[in-house]
């Protein structure tokens, strides 16, 4: 629900006054509209709580090292080389955040909605149900929203935790499904029109889903072609700055292989919302969120 214009609600109140005694009831006509969006915040809370999934922590060669015959997965150069990398546990959003959640969020904070020009609007995939295209701003800005009503250290992940959670904690798997390969129509989409809501395929063994292909997702990284060459074992968060930030897991408008856990693509748009531009958030806490704490 949008939130309430008071500019235009104030002279509308006065003329109701002064035609008839309705002041009271307009009072609690906004009171409940408020009240309204208040619970749907809190839902919104709830949720985002409880598809929080647990990823213990621990060591892995993060970045293409090889696959079959020591040949590697793909012919890039920034995911290379494969370097040892060891994270404090976490938790990160089972689904990427859909629209129905930024559009509460933008609403809230009287921020114009994502993906809303009139070439959009009327679009499938703009439906509540399916993933939002957002600008990196927008994710982060909407991570940093929850931490601040939750008081929990939510952000966007780093890149090496999203690689970690898409590779069942540092398998040498090339794609982020239930079996670490594509099924078109099993375990991946079949659509290149665009992205399906998150969660039509079967999630990958952590259970997360879409890691590979539908959206691909903001992370909070700044992209540098050489990062992993001098990258730090512990927790490593990206360079301290730059012009462009990481994106992984592919996007339903590339090709099924476009798709695996190891690319790494940059973008220096990040003002930009785009509809195959997508997120998910992620929990820096080491232990999982108690079952009594989700109210």
């Amino acid at each position: 629900m949008d939130k309430i214009d008071h500019q235009i609600l104030t002279p509308l109140a006065t003329l109701l006054c002064l035609v008839i005694s309705g002041c009271d009831d307009l009072g609690q006509q906004i009171d409940a509209l408020t009240g309204e969006q208040d619970k749907q915040v809190q839902a919104l809370i709830e949720r985002t709580k409880a598809q929080m999934v647990f990823v213990e922590g621990g060591s892995f060669m993060m970045g293409d090292g090889g696959g079959p015959n020591n040949l590697p997965w793909t012919i890039a150069r920034d995911n290379k080389p494969a370097h040892k990398v060891t994270l404090t546990s976490y938790s990160m959003g089972a689904y990427e955040v859909s629209y129905a959640d930024f559009d509460l969020y933008t609403a809230v904070n009287d921020l114009p909605k994502t993906m809303w020009t009139k070439w959009d609007k009327n679009e499938i995939w703009r439906a509540s149900e399916f993933p939002a295209g957002v600008s990196w701003y927008g994710a982060k800005n909407y991570c940093l929203w929850l931490a601040k009503l939750t008081q929990l250290s939510i952000d966007l992940p780093t890149e090496a935790q999203w690689e970690f959670a898409a590779r069942n904690r540092g398998e040498n798997i090339l794609f982020a499904t239930d079996n670490g390969w594509i099924e078109e129509g099993r375990n991946y989409e079949l659509n290149t029109d665009y992205a399906e809501p998150s969660g039509t395929y079967p999630p990958n063994p952590l259970g997360f889903y879409d890691l590979s292909g539908n959206m691909i997702e903001w992370v909070n990284d700044w992209w540098a072609e050489d990062y992993y060459q001098h990258s730090p074992e512990l927790d490593p968060k990206g360079p301290k700055e730059g012009t462009k930030k990481v994106m992984r897991g592919g996007r339903f408008l590339e090709s099924p292989r476009g798709s695996n856990v190891y690319t790494r693509q940059e973008s220096d748009e990040l003002d930009e919302a785009y509809r195959a531009k997508g997120f998910r958030c992620a929990l820096n806490q080491a232990k999982p969120i108690p079952v009594q704490s989700i109210n």
